[in-house]
């Protein structure tokens, strides 16, 4: 089954999945070897277009530049996360592509090492705003979460392009409407944005849990994608026509001729970031951090805004003409609601049983 559907049981996943993982966990087809004859680090990163990016144009690079081989690890942030922790006594992985919730996760349970900026020579040339204070980790690369629609049906239609979140809430689309599953980062973000529109904020979303619960209730909700690749399915099947998604998920789909658009609501669609994290006891670290540094370079940064869809944080890095409406930078970043990270970690756990009991909880 690849979607809850509108009357299906939410996904059950809490905060502790963040700060808690299980020793059972292990990297598959990952082998410690005594001797090695060449220098490598194990990189815990995403599939779809993120690891294609990677595995034909990032690393490469890398590799024939420095010598150092890179061992890629596919999985989602959460899944890769609990790996990192079920390891941290004896490190498997030597960088983790982590998002905003699991960069911060990892900083409080102290699984990262703070990076050196003379190895890291390109955080100088990083958006200040979005520099870690600390110096562990970095943005490696940002993106927005917004309102994703089928611009085929609209036409059809004769339909205007939505200009808010509240628009899902229009009976046109009732029946059309899909929302992903709380367990999902920009389900999240969607929460977030929704309750400060709404007058709460990350400590209250009360009156967006209300607004969420109604258009349940009037059956607008079609669908509730587990899953990224879910949602693809969902709004390239036409199952809904309208929904909350990132612009990066957009962009690839319309990359492959997809009739999918997408807009940042009046509001203000909400700004993350991925996250590149060296594991504190990484059995190579330097040679992990001459990875971040190749990363945040403005000719990788330039290369990864057209190969992945994702905004660079290198403010010397270009952006391709065809995505300039979509990506922040560092002209337009401060447009953008930037939700407080802290508060929404100490208060996942009750978000996600709020939004489990009162919404996807079966009627």
């Amino acid at each position: 089954m690849p979607y809850r559907s509108a009357k299906g049981r939410g996904v059950d996943v809490t905060r502790r999945a963040i700060c808690l993982a299980t020793p059972a966990i292990v990297l598959s087809g990952i082998v410690s070897s005594p001797a090695r004859a060449q220098e490598k680090i194990v990189l815990a990163s995403y599939g779809g277009t993120i690891e294609q990016f990677m595995r034909n144009v990032a690393i490469p690079s890398f590799e024939k530049e420095t010598g150092i081989q890179v061992v890629y690890v596919v999985g989602t942030a959460l899944s890769n996360y609990s790996k990192v922790m079920a390891a941290r006594r004896n490190p498997e992985i030597d960088v983790y592509w982590a998002n905003d919730i699991t960069h911060l996760g990892g900083k409080l349970q102290g699984l990262y090492e703070k990076l050196d900026p003379n190895i890291v020579t390109n955080l100088k040339d990083v958006m200040e705003v979005l520099r870690d204070p600390d110096g562990i980790g970095v943005p490696s690369n940002i993106s927005t979460t917004g309102i994703q629609y089928n611009t085929k049906i609209f036409k059809e239609k004769g339909w205007s392009p939505p200009t808010s979140w509240l628009d899902l809430w229009d009976p046109k689309f009732k029946g059309r409407v899909a929302l992903y599953s709380i367990g999902v980062l920009y389900s999240q973000e969607f929460l977030g944005s929704m309750a400060r529109a709404l007058g709460g904020s990350e400590k209250d979303i009360g009156p967006a849990i209300k607004k969420i619960k109604e258009l349940r209730d009037t059956n607008g909700i079609v669908a509730f994608p587990t899953s990224p690749a879910d949602m693809d399915n969902v709004m390239v099947q036409e199952q809904a026509w309208i929904s909350n998604n990132g612009s990066i998920r957009t962009l690839a789909l319309k990359d492959r001729g997809s009739v999918l658009e997408y807009v940042d609501p009046k509001e203000g669609a909400a700004l993350f970031s991925v996250n590149f994290e060296v594991v504190k006891g990484s059995r190579n670290p330097i040679a992990a951090q001459k990875f971040i540094n190749h990363m945040l370079t403005a000719d990788m940064q330039t290369k990864a805004a057209a190969g992945m869809g994702y905004a660079p944080v290198n403010v010397n890095a270009t952006i391709p003409e065809k995505w300039v409406r979509y990506m922040p930078t560092a002209k337009t970043i401060h447009s953008y609601i930037r939700l407080d990270r802290e508060v929404m970690n100490k208060n996942l756990d009750q978000w996600i049983e709020t939004w489990n009991r009162e919404i996807e909880a079966k009627r």
